[in-house]
C-alpha cells in the first residue's frame, strides 16, 4: 500500500463513517407501543417524584482569598 494512501485513507473513512451514523441515528422509526410509552412515562414521574439522596461528602467551602500574582521588578503598575 503506498504511503500516500495510508495517510489519505483516515481522511475519507471518518467523514462516510460519520454520515452514515448521523444517517442511520436519523432514520425514521415505527410508532411506540402505547403501553411501552405510559409505562417510560411512569418511570419518569417516579424518579423526579424520589428525593434526592444527601451526599455523604463533606461541603467544600472556599478558602482564603488569593492575593495577586506579584510584578515582574521594573513594570510600573498601570493604574498609576
Amino acid at each position: 500500500m503506498p504511503a500516500w494512501l495510508a495517510w489519505l485513507l483516515p481522511v475519507l473513512l471518518a467523514p462516510a463513517g460519520a454520515i452514515a451514523w448521523t444517517a442511520w441515528s436519523g432514520r425514521s422509526r415505527g410508532p411506540a407501543g402505547t403501553e411501552d410509552t405510559l409505562q417510560a412515562h411512569e418511570r419518569f414521574r417516579k424518579a423526579f417524584s424520589e428525593p434526592v439522596p444527601r451526599s455523604s461528602r463533606p461541603s467544600r467551602r472556599p478558602g482564603p482569598a488569593t492575593r495577586p500574582a506579584p510584578r515582574p521588578p521594573g513594570r510600573r503598575d498601570p493604574r498609576g
